[in-house]
C-alpha cells in the first residue's frame, strides 16, 4: 500500500510539472514582457534625465509611472516567472514570498494611482491655463507623488503581513505564494473596489471632464479667432496639443481597463468559488495585469515627440558604439599587418 501510494503521488506530481511544449511557448513570451517592462521604461526614465525640454511637472509624472513599471519588470515579473514556470511551485521561502507580496501589491496600486495623477494633471493645466505652471510647481509634483506611495505602501501591507497572526489560520498551501486574505470575499472586494473599480470611476470621470473642458474652449475661442486671425495658429496649436493629451489619456485608461479588469473580476469570484476559475487561466490574467508595465513605452513614444527623438538617440548611441569599437579593432589590425609586414 505505501509504495503503491508513493507512486501514485509521485504520477500524480508529475502531471502537474509542465511540459517542454508548454513551458517554452510561455517562457518566452514572459522574457518579451519583461524585457520591454525594462528596456522601455529605463528609456523613458534615461530619455527624462538626458533631456531637459522633457523635465517638467508633466513628464515628472509620467516618469514617476515608468519608475514603477521599472521595478515590476525588475522584482515582481522575474520571481513571479520562476513560480509560473515551476508549475506554480514557489522555490522561495515564505518570509520573502511575504515581502515579495508587499512589494508587487504596492507597485500595482502605485501604478494605479499614477495614472490618476497624470488624469488630474492635465485637467488642472486646462482649468487654470497659463497659470499652470505656477500652481503645479515641482515641489506640488513631489508631494503628490510621495503621498501617492505612502497610500500604495500602506492599503495591502498591514494584511499581508499579518493577515494569517490576526485571524490564527494559514490559508496558504505549503510550496505557494499568495496573500493569505485571498479567499476572503469581504476584503478581496473591498481592496477590489479600492484599487481597481475607485480609480477607474474616477479616471473616466477626469477623462470626461477633459474632453468636456477641451470641447467647450474650442467653441469659445473659434469665433474669437475668425475676428482676429493671428491669435488663429496658436489656439490651433494649442487645441492640437490638448486632443493629442487627451487621446493619450484616453490610452492609458482603455489599457488600464483591459488589462486590470479580467484579473480583478477573476479575484473577486475566486473569493466566491476558488474552484470557478480555472488556475491557468487566473495565473494568464496576473501576466496581463502586468503586460501594462510592457506597453505604457509604446504609448510614450507615440504620444510624445521628443521622447521618440531620444529614444531613437538612446538606441543609436549603442549602434555607434559598437560601429567605433569595430572600427578601432579594424584600425589596431591595419597596423599590427603594416608593422608585421
Amino acid at each position: 500500500m505505501n509504495i503503491s501510494n508513493l507512486t501514485f503521488d509521485e504520477e500524480e506530481e508529475e502531471e502537474e510539472v509542465f511540459s517542454l511544449g508548454v513551458t517554452i511557448p510561455f517562457g518566452i513570451i514572459i522574457v518579451v514582457l519583461i524585457f520591454f517592462a525594462i528596456f522601455g521604461n529605463a528609456m523613458t526614465i534615461a530619455a527624462f534625465l538626458r533631456d531637459k525640454g522633457l523635465r517638467n511637472v508633466y513628464n515628472m509624472y509620467l516618469v514617476n509611472l515608468a519608475v514603477t513599471d521599472l521595478m515590476l519588470g525588475l522584482i515582481s515579473m522575474p520571481f513571479y516567472a520562476v513560480y509560473t514556470l515551476k508549475s506554480y511551485v514557489w522555490p522561495f521561502d515564505y518570509h520573502f514570498c511575504k515581502t515579495y507580496m508587499v512589494i508587487d501589491f504596492a507597485l500595482c496600486l502605485e501604478s494605479v494611482l499614477a495614472v490618476i495623477i497624470i488624469s488630474l494633471d492635465r485637467l488642472l493645466l486646462l482649468k487654470h491655463g497659463p497659470h499652470y505652471d505656477q500652481r503645479e510647481t515641482y515641489k506640488v509634483a513631489i508631494v503628490k507623488i510621495s503621498l501617492s506611495w505612502v497610500l500604495a505602501v500602506s492599503l495591502y501591507t498591514p494584511a499581508i503581513i499579518g493577515w494569517d497572526l490576526w485571524t490564527g489560520e494559514d490559508t496558504v498551501e505549503p510550496g505557494d505564494c499568495d496573500v493569505q486574505f485571498a479567499y476572503d470575499l469581504t476584503f478581496t472586494t473591498s481592496t477590489a473596489t479600492v484599487e481597481f473599480v475607485i480609480p477607474f470611476i474616477v479616471i473616466g470621470v477626469l477623462n470626461l471632464l477633459i474632453y468636456i473642458k477641451i470641447r467647450s474652449r474650442r467653441q469659445v475661442v473659434a469665433p474669437a479667432s475668425n475676428a482676429n486671425p493671428s491669435t488663429n495658429d496658436k489656439e490651433k496649436s494649442r487645441n492640437r496639443k490638448d486632443v493629442k493629451a487627451a487621446r493619450f489619456l484616453a490610452m492609458l485608461v482603455i489599457v488600464f481597463g483591459l488589462t486590470w479588469a479580467p484579473y480583478t473580476i477573476a479575484t473577486i469570484i475566486i473569493s466566491l468559488c476558488e474552484s470557478c476559475v480555472n488556475e491557468h487561466l487566473y495565473e494568464a490574467l496576473n501576466w496581463l495585469l502586468w503586460s501594462k508595465a510592457s506597453l505604457n513605452p509604446f504609448l510614450y513614444a507615440y504620444n510624445s515627440a521628443r521622447f521618440l527623438k531620444n529614444f531613437k538617440e538612446i538606441l543609436l548611441c549603442g549602434r555607434k558604439r559598437k560601429n567605433v569599437i569595430s572600427n578601432i579593432g579594424t584600425i589596431s589590425n591595419n597596423k599590427t599587418e603594416e608593422q608585421t609586414a
